[in-house]
């Protein structure tokens, strides 16, 4: 472990202790910390942390968020309770050369709320790179909060899968009708491959007479070919006022003459709304 991996866990650590106001539960959670080698008391200790540390507000110091931040772009201290945080000081707190042994046994047993603090917690394990496999497979769940720990507000699937894991991360998180806007990095992994599959997927939807969500049209943009083209057209003109924004948006994006042409001649200014914006109206109208 590094110099560096050494400071980060102890700020970790160190936080956690600040955040817990018993002292008694303090010198606990501290033992424990000193059993973490042993597999045994390392899933017993991790099993109680929920009846022993509170689920509450956590407050870290500028150093550590920084750091959380560059190890994962998409972290935000709201989204994590002290018990969480508590739990991700254990994972941390493994040595590297046997950590991945103890976290996948843990994972073949968890419960859901353990799941999503393991899935939430890869980005900062010393070595992420070794758990590719177990977040793909975990991308299979129909827990959605076990899904959203790996697809959401999470820069793991950025950084580690591969596209083809990725697209199905995506396909997924539109079949289960999560907001794609919490998808980290999500413009940046767009891809001819995806674009195609969406596409068809749309047309599956529309032959049995069902909607899409507006925000799929944003895995589009850049891809646009005629049949594309000719469908965000039809949701310019028919959709609903969310799917029209969205249309325009990847119509504007698209630099593509003949889309560009086409709003000229329907006289069809900006969207003026970004893709969160649009997302967030989708997540709150549920207008699909």
């Amino acid at each position: 472990m590094t110099d560096n991996n050494l400071v980060f866990k102890d700020q970790v650590i160190q936080s956690c202790k600040d955040n817990i106001k018993d002292q008694a539960v303090s010198t606990w959670f501290s033992d424990k910390l000193e059993t973490t080698e042993n597999a045994s008391a390392f899933f017993l200790a991790f099993g109680m942390i929920n009846r022993k540390i509170e689920r509450c507000p956590i407050k870290i110091p500028t150093s550590l968020l920084d750091g959380l931040k560059e190890l994962d772009g998409a972290f935000n201290i709201d989204n994590w309770s002290l018990d969480q945080f508590c739990r991700l000081a254990l994972l941390i707190n493994l040595n590297p050369e046997g950590n991945k042994e103890k976290i996948e046994t843990l994972l073949a047993s968890a419960d859901m709320r353990e799941q999503v603090i393991i899935y939430k917690s890869l980005p900062f394990l010393p070595n992420p790179k070794g758990f590719v496999l177990n977040a793909v497979d975990g991308i299979r769940t129909n827990m959605i909060d076990v899904f959203d720990a790996i697809a959401l507000n999470n820069a793991y699937p950025s950084k580690y899968f591969d596209e083809s894991a990725w697209n199905q991360m995506v396909l997924k998180a539109i079949f289960m009708e999560r907001p794609i806007f919490k998808i980290y990095d999500l413009d940046a992994r767009k891809n001819q491959k995806l674009a195609t599959i969406l596409h068809d997927f749309v047309h599956e939807r529309w032959a049995a007479g069902r909607s899409v969500t507006p925000e799929l049209w944003r895995m589009t943009s850049g891809f646009l070919n005629k049949q594309i083209l000719e469908d965000l057209q039809k949701v310019v003109e028919t959709g609903a006022t969310t799917a029209k924004s969205a249309a325009i948006k990847v119509l504007e994006e698209s630099n593509h003459l003949q889309a560009t042409e086409w709003l000229k001649s329907k006289n069809i200014g900006k969207s003026g709304k970004s893709w969160e914006e649009i997302g967030h109206e989708v997540w709150s109208k549920n207008q699909i």
